[in-house]
């Protein structure tokens, strides 16, 4: 006999409308879930890694389109219920029960946006389908329906022990652009025919900058993409200073690029170049651009060398 059918059997009337509550709410665990670290220090405008780990169990519960993907949702709180930052993101595997599947997820406050005021602040996470969120086997926390704590985050005054390190633009760049959501918190666009640079710094040891890149697709006769070197598809060059080779990436969408910063003696100014070969005309703007910068954040090595 289930424990909810026991307690019914046993319960009084004045009890009775609790215990039913607390039955029909009780949903199947489909997944094992875990994460870490439990905590880690988001100075400004810095990126940290969380490895997540997702065990299913059983198939997923049917939604009406069985071929939308799983999303992991993945939100930054300074009080329960009241999401500043999320990192949503479909689930990188697919869904096969028996097989875990590990990832991580950068967590990160970008220059392009405000900094979160000094303090600490909660890391939940959760996986939903067609808008319908599923329950996990897991220690961490429920803090809102089938929405886990996985870590606590530390926002302190400042740079960790340095120099906070800025961004300054070229003037190709056009002004930044309000975000649509608390994922991107700002872009900024590049004029079409430019060659944008950026200057960020001074970073004092060796790691990583992370830049968030938007090509953007042709949308109709609103908004035209037109390559401009006879490639077959849009492309963008990006260099640094800094080191970390000149990555290309080609076609349409968002992507995710990290440069190296390579071991120095003392602090400098890394200089990114972002080179496309297309740019979008569009009928509601009389400025014509090309790649759009939707996220810039830095993550220095813990154990690199310090200017």
């Amino acid at each position: 006999m289930s424990p909810c059918r026991a307690s019914l059997l046993l319960a009084g009337t004045l009890a009775l409308a609790p215990i039913v509550a607390g039955c029909r709410q009780a949903e199947p665990e489909v997944a094992a879930f875990e994460a870490a670290p439990a905590y880690f220090e988001l100075a400004f405008p810095q990126m940290r890694e969380i490895e997540l780990r997702l065990e299913p169990l059983v198939p997923l519960p049917a939604v009406p389109d069985e071929g939308e993907k799983p999303i992991v949702f993945v939100h930054l709180l300074d009080e329960p219920g009241s999401v500043v930052r999320t990192f949503d993101h479909p689930l990188p595997a697919s869904w096969t029960p028996g097989r875990p599947i590990v990832w991580r997820v950068r967590v990160h406050q970008s220059a392009l946006g405000e900094p979160l005021e000094p303090g600490e602040y909660l890391l939940t996470a959760g996986v939903h389908r067609g808008g319908h969120r599923v329950a996990l086997r897991t220690a961490a926390e429920r803090v809102a329906r089938l929405e886990y704590r996985i870590a606590t985050v530390s926002v302190p005054a400042g740079a960790e022990g340095g120099t906070v390190p800025l961004a300054r633009f070229s003037a190709d760049w056009l002004p930044p652009e309000a975000g649509v959501d608390r994922q991107i918190l700002a872009r900024r666009a590049l004029a079409a025919g430019a060659i944008g640079t950026l200057q960020f710094g001074p970073v004092e040891r060796s790691g990583r900058i992370l830049l968030g890149v938007l090509i953007p697709e042709s949308a109709g006769p609103a908004a035209r993409l037109e390559i401009l070197d006879g490639a077959s598809q849009p492309k963008v060059r990006i260099g640094s200073t800094c080191g970390g080779g000149q990555p290309e990436i080609a076609g349409t969408g968002r992507f995710d690029v990290e440069l190296e910063v390579a071991p120095a003696a003392g602090a400098r100014i890394c200089e990114v170049t972002i080179a496309p070969n297309f740019r979008i005309t569009s009928s509601e703007s009389a400025q014509a651009t090309s790649v759009r910068l939707e996220v810039l954040a830095w993550e220095p090595d813990e154990d690199g060398p310090a200017g």
